[in-house]
């Protein structure tokens, strides 16, 4: 269930690049090369450890302890982060290097199940790196990607959490971008969020739950 209400106002639980956001936000960040990657990402998290929010970085190869160095330079109020970080590579989304969305979305239900419990008060923010994904880039994987980040919009709904999913242009074009866009509510490009008049709601699409949700 979408823990926002519609009668009452929704607090600010996190920025990026400035602009508020709210529980159950779910952001398609566009940006060019590494470089804007590490300018977006590393505030939005180093932000949210200092406020004592979970963090959860996905989707990123053999950066684990170069980016707990990164944060420790940016904020060393959090240091590297400790526990309340926790840093994931592509094998999140895959199995024997097969994307596997109902999978990843039954894991992600799982984490924010245990880290979220409803009596805690506190928030996660997740940031995932999709640029695994630019070698598996063909018409059936854009197909399960997009019905994967619709459907990701509901599971990030279920918990107080908001999360990014970073696209890189330098590696994906318009075959993977276009129909991607409609599976965000929201799009972040050249410093500005928009809300996304195309996006395709699941809950009202569909009215059915996704894999692992209760």
């Amino acid at each position: 269930m979408d823990q926002r209400s519609a009668d009452a106002p929704v607090a600010t639980v996190a920025r990026l690049g400035g602009v508020p956001l709210t529980p159950g936000d779910h952001i398609c960040a566009l940006y060019r090369g590494r470089a804007e990657r590490d300018r977006l990402m590393t505030p939005f998290l180093a932000e949210g450890l200092s406020a004592g929010h979970i963090c959860l970085l996905l989707g990123t190869e053999g950066e684990d302890c170069t980016f707990r160095d990164v944060l420790a330079s940016d904020a060393p109020a959090v240091g590297r982060g400790g526990n309340n970080l926790q840093i994931r590579g592509p094998n999140e989304y895959l199995r024997d290097g097969i994307f596997d969305g109902d999978r990843t979305l039954a894991r992600m239900y799982a984490w924010s199940d245990e880290m979220l419990p409803s009596d805690q008060g506190t928030c996660a923010r997740l940031a995932a790196d999709m640029s695994w994904a630019q070698p598996l880039v063909q018409p059936a994987f854009v197909q399960d990607l997009v019905r994967y980040e619709m459907h990701a919009t509901r599971w990030l709904r279920s918990h107080p959490q908001v999360g990014i999913c970073m696209y890189d242009l330098e590696l994906f074009h318009s075959d993977l971008i276009v129909p991607l866009i409609k599976a965000h509510p929201k799009v972040w490009l050249n410093g500005m969020i928009m809300e996304n008049p195309y996006f395709l709601d699941p809950d009202e699409e569909t009215g059915q739950p996704a894999s692992g949700e209760t």
